[in-house]
């Protein structure tokens, strides 16, 4: 039975594609918490999908597949706080513009010049088979982008909370603003390794909603979120040798079956929890 179970780590490509995971899930879970504090569930998404024009053009000229992604990134953050504050548009309105213009864009680069572009590794990503460099990019991205998040936590968590309040103690918003968003395209780029450009969203979110339903203190939440995407990550890659199946598939799967499990079970913002408190609150304000 135990012989069973370590098969899949007689394999090379198995243990870094496990390993690498759970960096990327770790680090995705640390930043997920600010996303979900911030709203910016809908950012996540724009900027999975805005990379796209920039992986396929990094393939055709032989660049870095990091680099690529992340310029697209940054341009598709500056393209939409640009239309933003030269319009009357809707935020939701604009990123649904702009990704969907983003998206498009890499989709026919990708039509185009199909023999010059991987389209299944920018869909589905590869971690099974990420090379050497691929793996010195995401580990250069996931230490800097922790150890920006490490330093400037309290900072981002107040600039999520409360702007305004963040303002009048003197915060530098817009710094801080940009800075999230750099960090969220720059993670963005590692994460597209593991599960690919359609499900990338889902790591960046996922871990902080559930933290979120598990804990009222920020702090907590930073390392639950953490926690949640490193395991689930490394179960999920572990697990794909066995189910045969999508690697990113099967974290994304596994993440949110325990989204599921803490929707309802939760202690405190549960399901259960808050049909528990209207029985009471019923009981307390029955007929005298």
């Amino acid at each position: 039975m135990i012989s069973d179970l370590l098969i899949p780590l007689q394999y090379d490509y198995m243990l870094r594609a496990i390993w690498v995971s759970t960096l990327i899930g770790g680090v995705c879970g640390f930043l997920s918490s600010f996303v979900t504090m911030k709203g910016w569930s809908l950012m996540g998404d724009a900027l999975s999908h805005a990379v796209v024009p920039g992986v396929a053009l990094a393939y055709l000229f032989g660049l870095p597949f990091a680099l690529g992604a992340f310029v697209a990134g940054l341009l598709a953050a500056g393209t939409m706080a640009f239309v933003k504050t030269q319009s009357r548009l809707r935020e939701d309105a604009t990123m649904g513009i702009v990704f969907t213009t983003y998206f498009a864009l890499g989709l026919l680069l990708i039509s185009i010049f199909p023999a010059g572009v991987d389209r299944k590794t920018i869909i589905f990503g590869n971690i099974l088979g990420i090379s050497d460099s691929d793996i010195l990019q995401v580990v250069a991205i996931s230490v800097v982008a922790l150890v920006v998040l490490g330093l400037k936590w309290r900072d981002l968590m107040l600039f999520c909370f409360d702007p305004n309040q963040a303002r009048t103690l003197g915060l530098p918003v817009r710094r801080l603003h940009l800075l999230l968003l750099a960090l969220l395209s720059a993670v963005t780029v590692a994460a597209l390794q593991a599960v690919g450009a359609v499900l990338v969203v889902a790591m960046l979110i996922t871990p902080g909603a559930t933290a979120f339903l598990l804990t009222d203190r920020f702090g907590r939440m930073l390392w639950i979120s953490s926690l949640l995407g490193a395991v689930t990550s490394m179960t999920g890659a572990y697990s794909s040798y066995y189910v045969n199946g999508s690697t990113g598939g099967c974290i994304v799967t596994l993440q949110t079956l325990v989204f599921l499990v803490a929707f309802i079970f939760a202690p405190k913002h549960g399901m259960l929890a808050a049909k528990r408190r209207a029985r009471q609150t019923a009981q307390l304000d029955g007929p005298v």
